[in-house]
């Protein structure tokens, strides 16, 4: 006969510890002795229950790893004055597509807290423009991109630029003005150059491929960026368009354009662009990144051909 072994009684959770899990926020100690007590809050502390992230800031083990718990923690434990910013405030205001590991928070220049290492504290000698989204107070939009561009992986910084202009948060204008104001911040020639490309119209990092790398010579400065087309009250905006010749340049990336209901999409709007006589030429994200000078032959080509063709009498 197989005698089986009863299984360890495993304690259930207090009410402090079913209250916290409901919650991914920090608390003070006195706040988990105010919902409970002093000796409530140290059983569920020393039970793994709660855990203590920094001192004085306490999280449901739940929640231990969460971004919006890690952030309330690290602003209650830099004190009232801080704000996220960086690569998590940029996370925080939607243009990130993901949280940091490193969380950072700008603090007065009088202060000098000692961060753990998952924490990283600027100082700055000025008062920065914040909002509250959500519980945490976070740099302006602006600043969020100065000061999170440099911090996020490469293959990351273009995409999050991009979603920051398409927000309409923030604009090339407003965060060139924000650079000025920011002497030293990471990765500032790469940002220069990036803000001056959506100055010039790209909004995705294939049209500023398109713009710095493929249609970048004298023969194509005439073609238009971001134009916009009216046709029978629909409004459609073409990547890149030559108004003598009414040709449309579209940049295919290759997650987007790739979906079969997005293709059926992309073949209505260029035969109802065609009812007007506009052409449509497609590039994709190969066409752009790998072979340049081909994507150049060709539209160098349809433009002299439709040149040729709408001139003749």
């Amino acid at each position: 006969m197989t005698h089986l072994r009863p299984l360890p009684r495993v304690a259930e959770p207090s009410a402090l510890t079913d209250v916290l899990r409901r919650t991914p926020r920090a608390f003070t100690f006195d706040e988990l002795v105010g919902m409970s007590s002093a000796r409530k809050a140290r059983t569920a502390i020393d039970r793994g229950e709660v855990v203590r992230l920094l001192p004085n800031a306490y999280v449901s083990a739940l929640h231990a790893d969460s971004f919006l718990a890690r952030v309330d923690a690290a602003l209650l434990w830099a004190g009232p004055n801080a704000a996220l910013s960086g690569a998590a405030a940029m996370f925080a205001w939607g243009f990130a597509a993901h949280p940091p590991e490193v969380i950072e928070v700008v603090v007065p220049h009088a202060d000098r807290p000692r961060p753990p290492g998952w924490i990283v504290v600027r100082r700055l000698s000025y008062r920065p423009p914040t909002t509250r989204l959500g519980r945490a107070t976070v740099v302006g939009p602006d600043l969020a991109v100065i000061f999170g561009y440099g911090a996020l992986p490469p293959r990351d910084r273009a995409s999050a630029f991009y979603a920051a202009l398409r927000s309409g948060l923030t604009s090339p204008r407003a965060l060139s003005q924000a650079l000025d104001r920011v002497p030293r911040c990471p990765m500032r020639r790469e940002l220069m150059r990036r803000i001056d490309a959506g100055a010039r119209g790209a909004e995705s990092y294939l049209e500023e491929r398109g713009l710095r790398k493929v249609f970048n010579t004298k023969e194509f400065a005439r073609l238009a960026r971001q134009h916009w087309a009216r046709v029978d009250g629909e409004r459609f905006r073409i990547d890149t368009y030559d108004p003598e010749t009414m040709t449309a340049i579209e940049l295919d990336g290759d997650t987007y354009h790739s979906d079969p209901e997005q293709r059926q999409r992309d073949m209505t709007r260029d035969a109802t662009l065609a009812t007007v006589g506009i052409l449509t030429l497609r590039l994709s994200y190969r066409d752009i990144t790998e072979r340049p000078e081909w994507c150049r032959a060709l539209v160098r080509g349809v433009i002299r051909s439709r040149s040729t063709t709408l001139t003749v009498p």
